[in-house]
């Protein structure tokens, strides 16, 4: 079972930011049915809209407690970074926010592969050369020093 919850949680905080807006629009005086708190409001709409058990969604909500995107669940507040983080694109945004970081800290980690491929050969080139160079004067010092001698 592998799942992602991005959708739900943003899902979640999106649910509150309505039923806060809600709240503030008025209320209902005459209406036949107990009124729900925003809680079970949230479960009840979670619970029509995903595939998800209560279980799964309690974890939810104390994962955004959790994160601090929450104040509290009973009663259930969203806090400011919970407003902010849901207005920046909330957990998929992150997600693919994340997803790029990886891929650029994986190019370039090809790149340092690739240079430091090309560095280590430069280094066997100048290494060999000067092994050359070294031969080639250490016989021209010896020839020198035979030379001297005649």
């Amino acid at each position: 079972m592998n799942k992602n919850y991005n959708i739900e949680l943003d899902s979640i905080l999106e649910e509150l930011i309505v039923e806060y807006e809600k709240q503030n629009k008025g209320l209902q005086f005459y209406s036949n049915e107990i009124p729900l708190s925003i809680n079970e409001r949230i479960t009840k709409k979670m619970l029509e809209n995903f595939d998800l058990q209560a279980w799964e969604i309690n974890i939810l909500f104390y994962t955004l407690l959790i994160d601090k995107y929450l104040k509290s669940i009973d009663p259930l507040a969203i806090s400011l970074e919970g407003l902010v983080f849901r207005n920046n694109g909330g957990y998929v945004q992150k997600a693919i926010n994340d997803k790029k970081e990886s891929l650029k800290v994986e190019s370039i980690q090809n790149d340092f592969r690739k240079y430091s491929f090309g560095l280590m050969v430069f280094t066997a080139i100048v290494a060999l050369g000067t092994i050359i160079s070294a031969v080639y004067f250490s016989i021209e010092i010896y020839k020198y020093f035979i030379g001297m001698g005649k």
